[in-house]
């Protein structure tokens, strides 16, 4: 899968840096990746999937299938210097905000779907009330300090 993410990455014309900056993770948790050391969760799958929807998430974790789902190819993010004046760019990166990407991704408050209290409340409410037992702070010179709530 590491070699997908990698070819993904390469395809979108994005260093390490820049892609990891789109898809919300640290730089050093992708060259974890890259490397072997760590493999990817299911939450940097979801981000690339939000963040390049495009892609083909069967090809993204089995390799069956193209890139894209689209029969479309989608084309690399293209150098800041190459945006028109009208394309917005993402200020973390400098890169370009796909079109539509926007409208995908923020709803008007006005038009978001409302979510009712009773459908809230089997996934919020079934647990019971969880109370912090104690606290731990290490120091780097080896040291740590116990902090307890008191009663």
């Amino acid at each position: 899968m590491k070699d997908r993410i990698r070819a993904l990455m390469n395809h979108m014309g994005m260093s390490q840096k820049n892609f990891a900056e789109e898809i919300c993770i640290s730089p050093g948790t992708l060259s974890s990746i890259f490397s072997g050391r760590n493999k990817p969760t299911l939450n940097i799958l979801n981000n690339i999937h939000e963040r390049f929807p495009e892609v083909n998430m069967d090809w993204l974790m089995s390799g069956n299938g193209e890139m894209f789902a689209s029969s479309a190819p989608v084309s690399p993010v293209a150098d800041a210097g190459e945006t028109g004046s009208h394309a917005m760019q993402n200020p973390a990166s400098g890169l370009p905000i796909q079109p539509g990407f926007m409208d995908q991704h923020f709803a008007h408050p006005q038009t978001a779907p409302q979510t009712s209290l009773s459908a809230l409340e089997g996934k919020i409410f079934d647990k019971t009330a969880r109370k912090i037992a104690e606290i731990r702070v290490f120091y780097d010179d080896g040291t740590y300090e116990t902090f307890s709530p008191k009663a």
